[in-house]
């Protein structure tokens, strides 16, 4: 069971790069909103029909609807900023500055969740988070505050599985993704109305035009393209939802740093991205914190267990 779940972990982490270069291709002719609201409108019909297939209409049935519209939000915060970032950064620089998400998951279990944490892996927390320092380099005249950007996507994403803890088993994997897309879907909508009511102007600088580029025609080839990423998208949550079911995650943690390998492979032979020296050793840093952090938690749980009640 447990290497099934490895090896889904590992399908899903090769499917989401593939899925991500091709939304960075996409973003390079049109707008990031565009590319990312068709895309989860495609999902969401993707989601909902093996959803009813599987369960029928009582996959709508759930009581904790507020639960999963703010596991949506989050996925929007974090997605949205990540492919912003992703449509000026390359795929590893981009990749490196996100996986920070598992340090963020472990300093914010203490307030959020009342978990205890060790000397040691608050450590490796600080020692994650000094690499991406080094990494970005601010102050420099090559910092760009965009590559702040997967930072951000990081900490909305370190909340999700925080959120998906207080879930119980009365709802059904589908029935939490199915309501995840269907809000993130919502929020992609109501920032598209709202950037085209108030679209960039060519005197705009920073974030806001970035954001508030204007829609282009969609031809036959870019609609193929946006179609597949929304099954690439699908299958990746499908895969990483069984990888977790089939394995426990301070098991699968370590191997989450494996998408750092394919976005720097991938990032090479789609836009022949070559990582710079901060780019290998931050993410390195990163990595080894974060495995680190997953091996602690792993003995803290088995001393837990051992004990005698």
């Amino acid at each position: 069971m447990t290497l099934r779940g490895i090896f889904f972990l590992l399908l899903a982490l090769l499917v989401f790069t593939v899925q991500d270069a091709m939304v960075k291709y996409l973003t390079e002719s049109h707008a990031v909103l565009q590319i990312l609201t068709w895309r989860i409108l495609i999902v969401v019909c993707i989601l909902g029909c093996i959803a009813k297939y599987k369960l029928g209409w009582q996959f709508l049935n759930t009581d904790r609807r507020a639960l999963m519209f703010l596991r949506g939000f989050l996925a929007f915060a974090a997605f949205t900023n990540y492919y912003f970032a992703l449509s000026y950064l390359p795929l590893a620089d981009a990749a490196t500055v996100y996986m920070t998400a598992p340090l963020f998951v472990t300093a914010l279990s203490v307030p959020m969740l009342g978990e205890q944490v060790g000397m040691r892996r608050w450590v490796a927390v600080t020692i994650g988070f000094t690499a991406v320092v080094y990494m970005l380099n601010p102050g420099s005249d090559i910092f760009q505050p965009i590559a702040a950007l997967p930072l951000a996507s990081a900490l909305f994403y370190s909340f999700i599985p925080i959120v998906t803890r207080l879930f119980d088993t009365r709802d059904h994997t589908l029935t939490i993704v199915f309501y995840t897309a269907l809000s993130y879907a919502v929020f992609c909508l109501l920032a598209s109305i709202l950037v085209h009511l108030w679209p960039a102007t060519p005197h705009d600088q920073g974030i806001w035009a970035s954001i508030a580029q204007p829609w282009n025609t969609m031809n036959t080839s870019v609609w193929v393209l946006t179609f597949i990423t929304s099954l690439l998208f699908t299958v990746g949550i499908v895969c990483i939802t069984s990888a977790y079911r089939l394995a426990q995650a301070s098991v699968l943690a370590p191997f989450e740093y494996s998408y750092l390998i394919w976005a720097t492979l991938i990032g090479y032979l789609f836009f022949a991205d070559v990582p710079t020296v901060r780019t290998w050793f931050a993410g390195l840093i990163i990595a080894g914190s974060g495995v680190y952090i997953a091996i602690r938690e792993h003995q803290t749980a088995a001393l837990i267990k051992a004990k005698p009640t």
